[in-house]
């Protein structure tokens, strides 16, 4: 677990898409974690792939724990711009 896990409301999780999925390792740290209470934004990288549905099989893997949100999939060359836009669009509660 994380330092301090239980002071964070807003978790981010960033992974790269291997076929399709979230990278295998992040597998372990979800089901590691306990989300609950917490709101959970995922962002992925990838050459080409899309974010498809990885963000909801991390949530199933949490066991439905937490407020789970898809963010986005950064492709290309990504800019700090792009990265801030991202961000400013999310729905998060303070």
């Amino acid at each position: 677990m994380p330092d301090n896990w239980a002071s964070y409301d807003t978790v981010f999780i960033g992974y790269p898409i291997w076929w399709g999925i979230a990278a295998w390792p992040v597998d372990a740290f979800v089901k590691a974690n306990d989300f609950s209470g917490k709101q959970v934004v995922t962002f992925a990288t990838a050459a080409s792939s899309p974010l498809g549905n990885s963000g909801r099989l991390l949530a199933e893997m949490a066991g439905g724990k937490g407020s789970w949100q898809d963010g986005t999939c950064f492709t290309g060359s990504l800019s700090d711009a792009k990265v801030k836009d991202w961000f400013k669009s999310l729905k998060l509660s303070n």
